[in-house]
């Protein structure tokens, strides 16, 4: 037991009234009562503020939400709309050309699109016609798939394959020649070919149909082989980022290629000699 101090009779005894000690009481409660109101109302208002910045943060973070899901939303909706096929408008009133232009086969047209060689043929009228006859009986080809954008569609081997009927450029007569690369630049400037590509080429033709050579012996044979070889040797170079300007014309080059025609036509001509003996 702790030791006590003093003695307790020797304490003085307290003379307060009944009514002083309950004031006391009443007093100390009250107090009591005003610290414990003043802190219950501090506690009532840090709820309602961390309530209410709660209730904030949940409403950003909704609505962040929210534009969030609205911008995927509209970024799939402008995806949606470019694969969505669209139609070009036409011009009111304007009628039908006179003419009508032959269609080359859509072997010819894809190698176009994707910017590569095709021989000449596919755009001269027997090339065309021989794309309409195809047409024609497509309805009862085989058929294969292909990607088109994003989906896969069906279409007639035919159409993916060249023709067995092609004719080499330097193998062209000179009026299959020069009607074929009127519909070939036609074409090359429906489907959006570069205008710089546009003009060299065009200034190539030009350069072959108005030479001067077309009026010496076998002088067209060797300009149809002048075109086909330059023509394809561009195509090449092009592919490999190093193309020379089409449209320079190289007389060296077309004289060395004269003789090269004159010799097989002398060959083929002592050819035919010696089998007439």
């Amino acid at each position: 037991m702790a030791r006590i101090a003093s003695d307790p009779a020797l304490d003085i005894e307290t003379q307060a009234t009944h009514e002083e000690v309950a004031n006391e009481l009443i007093t100390g409660w009250q107090q009591d009562r005003d610290i414990r109101l003043a802190a219950w109302n501090l506690q009532v208002n840090e709820d309602a503020r961390l309530a209410a910045e709660a209730a904030h943060t949940e409403h950003e973070r909704r609505e962040q939400e929210r534009l969030l899901l609205e911008q995927e939303a509209e970024i799939e909706r402008r995806e949606a709309e470019k694969k969505k096929p669209k139609i070009n408008d036409f011009k009111t009133g304007a009628s039908v050309g006179d003419t009508l232009a032959h269609r080359p086969s859509q072997y010819a047209i894809h190698k176009l699109r994707s910017f590569e060689y095709v021989e000449l043929w596919y755009f001269s009228p027997d090339g065309c016609r021989e794309a309409a006859d195809e047409a024609k009986s497509s309805a009862d080809g085989t058929f294969g798939f292909t990607k088109v954008d994003d989906f896969v569609a069906l279409k007639t081997i035919a159409s993916f394959r060249p023709s067995r009927k092609v004719i080499q450029d330097h193998g062209l007569e000179w009026r299959q020649f020069d009607m074929a690369k009127n519909s070939f630049l036609v074409y090359i400037n429906k489907l959006n070919w570069p205008e710089k590509h546009q003009r060299a080429l065009t200034m190539f033709f030009m350069n072959i149909v108005s030479n001067p050579q077309r009026a010496e012996p076998f002088g067209e044979c060797a300009l149809l082989l002048y075109a086909a070889r330059v023509r394809r040797d561009w195509h090449d170079t092009l592919t490999l980022d190093n193309a020379f300007d089409i449209s320079v014309f190289n007389f060296t080059l077309l004289k060395n290629l004269a003789e090269e025609v004159w010799n097989k036509m002398k060959l083929e001509s002592l050819a035919e000699v010696r089998t007439s003996h």
